[in-house]
């Protein structure tokens, strides 16, 4: 992405990708409807972040996200053994949230930053920062579906 160097994608890893690898598998899984199971969600998470290094390829623009796409249901499924399709229904919502957070938010944190979009995605750093309200967005889905989810095991068991 923009001419990224490893120093900056090893960055990126704990400071931006980590983060949304993990607020992005919990809320596949509770999508799925599948218990937020911690070592399920690590071990999903750890995956997807080394695979977004995948940014370091000469790929066309956008590819990467392709990638990470059939990835994240690649690693739900052999982790879960959820079926694949519902995977990739999951996580097409999770990169809808974080486009339409994205949309909203950009705009007012470059103004209030005074940075352009090209500074605050060089910087991983920055990065992170700017990914905040996506991250944000994803838990809040992921907690509220769990909760629903939880509740409805609650009322089919009695």
């Amino acid at each position: 992405m923009f001419g990224e160097t490893l120093a900056q994608a090893l960055l990126a890893l704990p400071v931006q990708d980590l983060p949304e690898s993990i607020t992005m598998a919990m809320a596949v899984f509770a999508l799925l409807g599948l218990p937020l199971e911690w070592k399920k969600i690590a071990a999903v998470a750890l995956l997807q972040t080394a695979t977004n290094l995948v940014r370091l390829l000469p790929i066309a623009f956008g590819m990467h996200t392709v990638i990470l796409t059939i990835s994240l249901a690649v690693y739900t499924r052999l982790v879960t053994g959820a079926r694949l399709s519902r995977g990739f229904f999951a996580v097409l919502v999770c990169f809808i949230v974080i486009s339409l957070v994205e949309l909203i938010s950009v705009k007012p944190l470059m103004a209030l930053s005074n940075l352009s979009y090209e500074q605050a995605v060089k910087n991983p750093l920055l990065r992170g920062l700017f990914s905040l309200p996506y991250e944000i967005a994803l838990l809040m889905l992921a907690l509220g579906k769990n909760y629903f989810n939880q509740r409805n095991r609650k009322q089919a068991s009695r």
